[in-house]
């Protein structure tokens, strides 16, 4: 396993994200607020591909005490940016046991905000109950709607209140995606520094688009353009190529202020995979599969995203097409037990 670490300050917090170490500038123009558990380790993971497929795993698992997965990378840009508009409510939205509404739940309390989320409907389980027992838990205001259209109205009336921030569904705003602009500096790092051999493509799921775009701008390659495969997990027609490609420019802009666009390197090629995309919340048989799969050289994947990315790799491996290379699946789900925060309220 591969280990990363930044300067840190003198209260022994790290010092910033790998945006600012790249981009030094950044530091002083983009709020941030230190949230999770970063640099996340890298580590190689064998017999789970054919042979003359090398996988490495970067482990976003393991970015937060409380709570990890993909989702904190963005909250450490979206909280920061609550915080410096002086905002001291959070409002966002996303399904029953959407992963975002949680973590912000989680470390929007942490740090001090008021949470209202706007829940609609997706099929309930034990994973589902327990997420929404963790939103309770940790006092956010939980609005039941009927559909996507019902947040409509939750949204206008927080976009009349002075003290609210918006934050977009799954994080996904030009400030969510910078966290993992960030991630994808932390990457290069991680490359640079030997700890992460080059590698040719990275798998990585495709929600709400903010995790894969911010990737898009941030992953560069000292020579050939690495290829970002982000594997749709849902049917939504809003969810593909246009999306992430816009919000990667969103990020560009946000960026070329403080010398994004002198920074080096290969910049990546996406490529949407949409063979295994299920319904919203709901895993797929070959999800399944994957998840099984992965838990035999000990990988704790979720049905619903990360086992579907692993479905779509497991596929590409098979049928050869990534003979020869050296592939990344980004490990984005939450691995910290969940328990102890809803049990102990």
């Amino acid at each position: 396993m591969g280990h990363l670490s930044f300067p840190r300050g003198d209260a022994g917090s790290l010092s910033g994200p790998a945006l600012f170490a790249a981009l030094p500038a950044a530091r002083r123009r983009i709020p941030w607020m230190s949230i999770g558990r970063f640099p996340t380790p890298v580590e190689r993971v064998e017999e789970l591909l054919p042979r003359g497929v090398e996988l490495w795993v970067k482990r976003e698992d393991e970015s937060g005490d409380l709570y990890g997965g993909n989702k904190v990378r963005k909250l450490e840009f979206l909280l920061g940016d609550a915080r410096a508009r002086n905002a001291s409510e959070l409002v966002t939205f996303g399904g029953w046991g959407a992963h975002h509404v949680v973590a912000t739940a989680i470390y929007g309390a942490r740090h001090g905000f008021g949470v209202t989320a706007a829940l609609f409907p997706q099929p309930l389980d034990a994973h589902v109950q327990e997420q929404l027992l963790v939103d309770e838990a940790m006092g956010a205001q939980l609005i039941r709607v009927r559909s996507p259209l019902g947040v409509v109205p939750v949204w206008a009336r927080a976009q009349l209140s002075p003290n609210t921030a918006w934050l977009a569904g799954g994080g996904s705003s030009p400030v969510g995606a910078l966290g993992w602009a960030s991630g994808g500096c932390e990457l290069s790092a991680q490359v640079r520094l030997g700890l992460l051999p080059p590698f040719d493509a990275l798998y990585v799921a495709l929600g709400s688009g903010g995790t894969a775009a911010g990737l898009l701008w941030g992953v560069r390659a000292p020579v050939r353009p690495v290829e970002i495969v982000a594997v749709r997990v849902v049917g939504a027609v809003a969810i593909g190529r246009r999306r992430v490609e816009r919000l990667a420019q969103a990020v560009d802009e946000l960026l070329a202020p403080v010398g994004g666009r002198a920074l080096g390197g290969a910049p990546a090629r996406l490529r949407i995979e949409t063979r295994h995309a299920g319904r919203y919340g709901a895993p797929t048989p070959a999800s399944l599969d994957a998840v099984a799969a992965a838990a035999r050289v000990g990988l704790a994947l979720d049905p619903i995203y990360t086992g579907k990315v692993m479905a779509a790799l497991l596929d590409d491996a098979r049928a050869g097409r990534l003979d020869g290379k050296r592939i990344l699946f980004l490990h984005s789900h939450n691995r910290v037990a969940l328990a102890p925060l809803y049990r102990s309220s």
